[in-house]
This record gives C-alpha cells, sequence and structure tokens, in this order.
C-alpha cells in the first residue's frame, strides 16, 4: 500500500460518511457513556452502602460487648479481705 503522496486520495462515494452520521453515531455514544457512567455509579454506591451497614452493625456489637463487660463486672463487688490476726 504505498500511495503516492502527490496524488489526492479519493474514496468510492458509498465509503463515505456525511456529517449527519458522524452526528448520530456521536450520539449515541454519548448516549451510551452516560448509561454506563450511571450503572458504574449505581454500582459502586451500592457497594459502599453494604460496607457502611457492615461496619456500622459491626461497631453495635463491639459496644454492646464492651458495656456487657463493663456492667458485669461493676456488679460484682469484690469481696474485703480478712483483717489479720491480732486486733
Amino acid at each position: 500500500m504505498n500511495a503516492d503522496p502527490k496524488q489526492p486520495l479519493t474514496i468510492a462515494p458509498e465509503e463515505r460518511v456525511t456529517l449527519d452520521q458522524l452526528r448520530h453515531r456521536t450520539e449515541e455514544i454519548a448516549n451510551l457513556a452516560k448509561v454506563e457512567g450511571k450503572e458504574i455509579v449505581h454500582q459502586v454506591y451500592e457497594e459502599n452502602f453494604s460496607k457502611a451497614v457492615l461496619v456500622a452493625v459491626g461497631v453495635v456489637v463491639v459496644a454492646a460487648s464492651l458495656a456487657y463487660f463493663l456492667g458485669s463486672r461493676a456488679g460484682r463487688r469484690v469481696p474485703e479481705p480478712p483483717p489479720p490476726y491480732g486486733y
């Protein structure tokens, strides 16, 4: 395919792209990009929401466990040691 640079490039009429065809194709690509972008944002939002819910549940479980542990220790009274012999 060694074309002579001095010769003008000719394209067959059925292969030519009109401005309307080009404009229509760019609109299709733009619409496709918008739809895919919305899908990706929705997917990321769902994943982050799920992670946030899991973290919140974990924090609540840890807080409840800590409260139970501290409450059970506070309810236990440590007996006083008996007085030494001699008193």
